[in-house]
Parts: C-alpha cells; sequence; structure tokens
C-alpha cells in the first residue's frame, strides 16, 4: 500500500508490488527496503503517538508529517489527542 501512495508502483496486490519493484529496484536492495518500509508502515499504524512524535522531534519534521500523512496517519487528530497542536503548527511553519 505505501509504495502505491509512493507513486512506486501501481498494483492491487503484494505480489505485483513485489514484482514491480525488482522491475526498477536492484534485487540487492529489495530486502532492505521492504523491512524498512514494512517497519515504518506498521509503527505508524500501530503506535500512532509514538510515530507522531519522533516526527516533530526530527530534523525535518515537516517532511516527516507530510509523509505520514500520505500514508494514511491523521496528524492533527493525534496532536490533539496529546495536546501538540501548537507543536504541529510550528512544524509545518518551519518548512517554509
Amino acid at each position: 500500500r505505501i509504495f502505491n501512495v509512493l507513486q512506486w508502483v501501481d498494483s492491487k496486490t503484494p505480489e505485483k508490488t513485489r514484482q514491480q519493484l525488482e522491475g526498477w529496484l536492484p534485487r540487492e536492495k529489495w530486502g532492505e527496503v521492504n523491512y524498512l518500509w514494512v517497519g515504518f508502515g506498521q509503527e505508524v499504524q500501530q503506535q500512532k503517538e509514538k510515530s507522531f512524535r519522533k516526527a516533530l522531534a526530527c530534523t525535518r519534521p515537516a517532511e516527516a508529517i507530510q509523509l505520514m500523512t500520505l500514508i494514511g496517519l491523521d496528524c492533527e487528530k493525534v496532536a490533539v489527542k496529546l495536546g501538540l497542536e501548537l507543536e504541529l503548527k510550528r512544524a509545518m511553519e518551519s518548512n517554509f
């Protein structure tokens, strides 16, 4: 799903995703890329608050929040839940 959202592939099944990725991504990188993105996706979906706090604390928070929003995390909702609306606003303004 993440690879489709990022427009790296256009597929409907995990198998088609794998085939398309292997079409342009060097095979020796597939395991590493899969491991990183699957872990990222799981953390963003299962540990929303932790992921959101990491995004705010990183060196490029606006881009991290944009990526998490792109893959389906409602960052505004998480910010409200954690009382971090102001921090979210500042992070998004830091990009400009």
